[in-house]
């Protein structure tokens, strides 16, 4: 079962969220970021952070599959 929620967690499921372009102060952010760490190190921790995260997040999907799958059970 595991698979199967990490394999729609990857990318089976297309989510209908459309993601929020960037603010100006957001951008004004990193601009500055890589003027002063430089354009490879931003991109590898914009990177590591990525990575991270995805774990966070699957961790939340894999909790949600599973109150859901409960709250199915809880109507038979």
């Amino acid at each position: 079962m595991q698979d199967l929620l990490k394999n729609i967690f990857d990318g089976i499921y297309e989510p209908q969220i459309v993601p929020h372009p960037m603010t100006k102060e957001e951008s004004a952010a990193w601009e500055r970021a890589i003027a002063i760490l430089g354009e490879k190190m931003v991109d590898e921790m914009v990177s590591a952070q990525c990575h991270s995260l995805a774990e966070t997040e699957y961790e939340y999907f894999r909790q949600g599959f599973r109150l859901g799958a409960q709250l199915m059970l809880e109507l038979r």
